[in-house]
């Protein structure tokens, strides 16, 4: 059957209905500390801020204890003052919220506050996130400290939003103190209003696990083996609601003292459904961008590794298409003093972004949605954990790159602000997610960490094409209007879906999408229970195709060859074997070897004027390119400029102008070939067709050509 070509060209109108932040001018600063400073520094470190360009600071997020020393005693003198030198310097403040590190006489006074790990012990004072998100007297202190602030600071005009708590779930994402076990035994009632049904959902036959009275229900707790599946799914439901509710509460309290200021959260972090987090407790989400993390990996090539970042970077804009970043990285992060945990990873410091890098990462930033992007953080610390994360100051505040590098991206980005900042990616292509798939992929351990790599190859296959790329919680494909400006979406960690789902689907493919599938797609609820279905179950119908056999691949590698091309790639860790059950179906791969040599591994059935294509083997860099080929998916570009494949490029909107904002990650130059004669937008200079960009460098043209 003849394969369709996509037409990545741009498309119209984009339709924006996320909650998103507004601004008419990028917001480019610093997150500053005054409680760690004498106050003769301020002044004089509020003056360079603004001669950097700096235009906001982000602060008050880790002073509780200064906030109020003492349980109903409030003091507001040492940030009245700073803030109203950041006002005399002409400087915008964002304030946090100091709920992520209780001061010592609360944890004292109230030690059910404490949050415990999965074996019982205690976390104490001494740290940070040592607190729990159901405790009722830590919600009460919480709301008091908010409302306090929110009261005090509300006409202050020199700030414009809030920060509530920082970086919810990081370090730990779980909790098990006794109100965490009353919360959700109060939370499954909520669900499920009997025990009958609780019973029925987790599938408690099983093992004799039936639960006669609520007080028998818990938390997971240690146990000799395999813990419930469905118990455990609820509890990573829980795990993220609790942290909505704790952020809720503060948003709620936020609004209703000070509506006019805009409320935020920096996330990215794990067991925390950021669609519902997003939809209920901010007014847009932000970021911490710290790509030095991903300079770690060596699971990925080398120019990809601080380009995974990206990623999370488009997972933000697929909640608020317009975000903030509210601690970019300055230069290298280190933490010290966890020898005597049991808890998280040990001491460490990262490499020193190169010369040009920090600049990289701020526009890869902005490139990908974000309108504000302050540096975390002014000066280094000379004291605590985080001596070893290093700002844009050191120590001693001498002359230094990072400075020059933050000082020339603020300058940049001032100049170039009118046409970038409101402006919108133009997506070509979307990686659709879900929480309870998210979820599942950590209780189904021995398939979990295939389904992140799958889309991370995606993402990198994709985005290695300059295509454009959101990833959407599957929610928001209800938006109809909205997802007719993805050509193809793919899904693939799909596990548990149920009628409404595959309906939200059946309408995307139906109005023309294509729909890309992954194995085990589809076969249980959200619930955790498997249909009494054939593979792959619900989804089965809408793919036109039943799984007749599968196998895990261990030892003996597995490949398949795609029809018509002949081209051979790997099968990697998992194989299902397909049969299409429409007549319509085109097969588009078989396997190569072992008993189910020549059967089916892709198939792609039409589906009103779109179609739907299962794929029995998960996504890797070697299969993912000849699977694109396969359907047609071609560079955008292509017919405008050569663009090497380790450039990135970001495709955005102004009205009726479109920009490409381009990034190289190598340690080399890159060679771009221009069809047509282009405009460097950063500096107004006219660029011969060929243009060699230097390593860690920054490109943005306007309205690429085609060739004649």
């Amino acid at each position: 059957m003849h394969h369709p070509i996509l037409r990545f060209e741009a498309g119209g109108e984009l339709v924006e209905k996320l909650k998103s932040f507004q601004t008419e001018h990028a917001l480019i600063g610093v997150c500053y500390y005054p409680e760690h400073w004498s106050a003769e520094l301020w002044d004089e470190d509020f003056h360079r801020m603004k001669q950097m360009g700096f235009n906001v600071v982000r602060m008050g997020e880790s002073a509780w204890n200064v906030f109020e020393p003492e349980e109903g005693r409030y003091s507001f003198e040492l940030f009245d003052q700073a803030i109203a030198l950041c006002k005399r310097h002409g400087l915008k403040v964002i304030m946090g919220t100091p709920t992520y590190a209780p001061p010592a006489w609360l944890t004292a006074r109230y030690p059910e506050v404490l949050r415990k790990d999965f074996h019982g012990h205690t976390m104490e004072h001494g740290s940070r996130r040592h607190y729990n998100y159901t405790s009722p007297e830590y919600l009460r202190l919480s709301a008091a400290i908010v409302s306090r602030m929110a009261e005090h600071y509300r006409h202050v005009d020199a700030i414009i939003g809030w920060q509530i708590d920082n970086e919810l779930n990081c370090h730990m994402d779980v909790s098990f103190a006794d109100s965490d076990h009353i919360a959700f035994r109060a939370w499954c009632k909520l669900k499920y209003g009997t025990l009958d049904a609780l019973n029925q959902a987790w599938g408690t036959a099983f093992w004799a696990q039936t639960y006669t009275e609520w007080s028998q229900v818990y938390l997971p707790r240690p146990t000799p083996t395999f813990h419930n599946p469905g118990h455990l799914l609820d509890f990573y439901q829980f795990t993220s609601d609790s942290a909505i509710a704790f952020a809720k509460q503060q948003y709620d309290l936020l609004k209703q003292y000070a509506p006019h200021q805009f409320v935020t959260h920096n996330g990215l972090f794990s067991n925390i459904n950021y669609h519902a987090f997003t939809e209920q407790a901010v007014d847009f989400i932000s970021f911490d961008s710290y790509p030095a993390f991903q300079l770690m990996r060596k699971d990925l090539p080398e120019h990809f590794r601080d380009r995974m970042t990206s990623r999370h970077l488009s997972r933000m804009r697929g909640l608020s298409n317009k975000y903030m970043i509210l601690e970019q990285q300055a230069g290298p992060g280190g933490q010290s003093g966890n020898v005597l945990n049991r808890f998280g990873f040990g001491d460490y410091l990262q490499v020193t972004p190169k010369p040009g890098q920090m600049r990289l990462w701020a526009w890869q930033s902005v490139a990908h949605g974000a309108d504000g992007v302050l540096f975390f953080r002014w000066r280094t610390s000379t004291v605590g954990a985080e001596t070893l994360w290093h700002g844009l100051n050191h120590y001693g505040n001498q002359p230094n790159r990072r400075l020059d590098e933050a000082q020339q991206f603020a300058a940049e980005l001032s100049r170039v602000s009118p046409i970038i900042t409101g402006s919108y990616c133009v997506p070509q292509a979307g990686i659709v997610y879900d929480y309870d798939n998210d979820s599942n992929n950590q209780i189904e351990g021995y398939l979990g960490s295939f389904e992140w790599s799958s889309e991370e190859s995606l993402f990198r296959g994709l985005t290695e094409r300059h295509l454009t790329t959101d990833l959407l919680p599957l929610q928001q494909m209800a938006d109809t209007e909205r997802m007719k400006n993805y050509k193809v979406l793919f899904y693939p960690n799909a596990q548990l879906l149920e009628k409404q789902d595959t309906e939200l689907l059946r309408d995307y493919v139906e109005q023309g999408g294509l729909l890309v599938l992954g194995p085990r797609s589809g076969y249980k609820d959200r619930s955790n229970r498997c249909y009494m279905l054939p593979f792959p179950g619900i989804v089965s119908e809408l793919a036109g195709v039943e799984v007749t056999d599968f196998t895990m691949v261990n030892d003996i590698p597995s490949t398949m060859t795609f029809e018509g091309t002949g081209v051979s790639v790997e099968a990697p860790h998992f194989n299902e074997i397909l049969r299409p059950v429409s007549a319509e179906a085109d097969i588009l791969a078989r396997y190569d070897k072992d008993y189910y040599r020549g059967e089916p591994a892709i198939v792609r059935v039409p589906v009103g004027k779109g179609y739907v294509v299962y794929c029995g083997v998960f996504f890797n860099d070697n299969n993912l390119p000849a699977l694109l080929d396969c359907l047609g998916i071609a560079d955008p570009l292509d017919s405008k400029a050569d663009v090497p494949k380790e450039v990135e490029t970001v495709h955005r909107r102004m009205g009726d102008e479109d920009y490409y904002i381009m990034l190289n990650y190598t340690a080399e130059e890159a060679t771009l070939q221009f069809h047509q004669p282009v405009v460097s937008v950063l500096d107004d200079r006219s660029l011969d067709k060929q243009v060699m960009m230097k390593p860690y460098e920054v490109l943005i043209v306007k309205s690429l050509g085609t060739a004649q």
